[in-house]
C-alpha cells in the first residue's frame, strides 16, 4: 500500500492563521483554491473558485460576497453555473482484481450519473485503473460515455490495492485543459497502492486546477474496522470535503446517484479580482451578506 494512503499526522497539517471577519458581515471561514485565469488590470488577476449552494442560496449573486485573502477583502466579480459554462465531469471506475465482485455496481452508479448529468454543456471523460490506468477521450454524448463505461474490463488475479492516485491524476491533467466547471467522481474501494504520485502531489493538483472532487466507495465488505474506523479511503474522503466535494461509502446506486447528482448540480464558479499572488498556500475566507454561508473550497494552492 502506498504510503500516501495513510491517514495524515496532526502536525503535517496546513497551519495558517486567519484575518479577523470583516465587520457586519457573516464569515464562512474556509481554505480556496486560487487560479488565475488573466490579466485584468496592470497590476490585479482574475482568479475563481469552485463553490456550492443549496436549493435555498440558488439565487445568490456576486454583489452578496465578500472574500477576503490575507488582509485583502474584494467583492466577487460573477457567479457562473451549467449550462451558462461548460462542465466537464471525470468518472474514475476501480477496475481491479479485487473489485470483480463489485464491478457491476460500480458501472450502474456511473451510467446513472452520466444520464442524469448529460446536457449540451457537459462532457465526460471515462477512466478506470487496475494495474495501469485506462482514460477515453472527453465525450459530450451520452450513448458514448455509457459505451465507455460498460466496455471496462475487470482484471483477474491476486488481490490487491491499485494506484489509484495515479489514475486520478492522470484524469485531472486531461480535464484540467478545459474551461469551465471541473469535476472528478471516484468509484471503487479506495486504498491506493503503488502509485508513483504522492498524496501531497495529488492535493496539490485538485487544489491548483479547480476540481471539485467526489468518491463513492464500492466494496463487498465493511469500509471501517474496530471502533468504527474508516479503513479505507480515509484521504479520499479528506479531499473531498476541502474540495466541496461528498464520500459516500457503500451506498446503494440510487441513494449514491441522487446524493452525488445533488451536489454536482450545485455547484458555481465564483470569479473575483487580486493582486497576484505569490506562488505557495494560503489561507483565505469569504463572508456572505445576510448571514448565508457558501461551501467551497478549503484549499489555496499557487503553483
Amino acid at each position: 500500500m502506498n504510503e500516501g494512503s495513510r491517514p495524515l499526522a496532526r502536525n503535517t497539517r496546513l497551519s495558517l492563521r486567519l484575518s479577523r471577519p470583516v465587520a457586519g458581515i457573516a464569515v464562512a471561514t474556509i481554505f480556496i483554491v486560487l487560479v488565475a485565469s488573466g490579466t485584468t488590470k496592470a497590476d490585479s488577476q482574475q482568479y475563481s473558485v469552485v463553490a456550492r449552494v443549496d436549493v435555498k442560496n440558488a439565487g445568490l449573486t456576486s454583489g452578496e460576497l465578500v472574500v477576503t485573502v490575507g488582509n485583502l477583502s474584494m467583492p466577487a466579480t460573477a457567479i457562473k453555473a451549467s449550462p451558462d459554462i461548460p462542465r466537464n465531469i471525470a468518472i474514475v471506475v476501480d477496475a481491479g482484481p479485487d473489485q470483480a465482485n463489485v464491478l457491476s455496481k460500480e458501472k450502474d452508479l456511473a451510467i446513472a450519473l452520466i444520464n442524469d448529468l448529460s446536457d449540451g454543456s457537459t462532457s465526460f471523460t471515462v477512466s478506470s485503473v487496475g494495474t495501469s490506468p485506462k482514460m477515453q477521450a472527453p465525450t459530450q454524448v451520452r450513448s458514448v460515455a455509457i459505451g465507455y463505461i460498460r466496455d471496462i474490463a475487470g482484471e483477474s488475479g491476486k488481490e490487491t490495492n491499485v494506484p489509484i492516485y495515479d489514475a486520478i491524476g492522470l484524469t485531472i491533467r486531461q480535464i484540467s485543459r478545459l474551461p469551465g466547471l471541473r469535476v472528478v467522481i471516484f468509484i471503487g474501494e479506495g486504498n491506493d497502492g503503488g502509485s508513483r504520485l504522492r498524496y501531497s502531489e495529488l492535493r496539490n493538483l485538485v487544489e491548483s486546477n479547480q476540481i471539485a472532487f467526489f468518491a463513492a466507495l464500492v466494496a463487498n465488505h465493511s469500509l471501517r474496522g474496530a471502533k468504527s474506523i474508516l479503513r479505507y479511503g480515509w484521504n479520499l474522503r479528506e479531499l473531498a470535503s476541502d474540495t466541496v466535494g461528498a464520500f459516500l461509502e457503500n451506498q446503494k446506486a440510487p441513494k449514491a446517484d441522487r446524493r452525488l447528482t445533488e451536489c454536482i448540480q450545485g455547484l458555481r464558479l465564483v470569479a473575483f479580482e487580486m493582486p497576484s499572488m505569490q506562488a505557495g498556500h494560503y489561507r483565505i475566507s469569504v463572508s456572505v451578506r445576510r448571514g448565508k454561508r457558501l461551501l467551497a473550497q478549503k484549499g489555496l494552492f499557487i503553483p
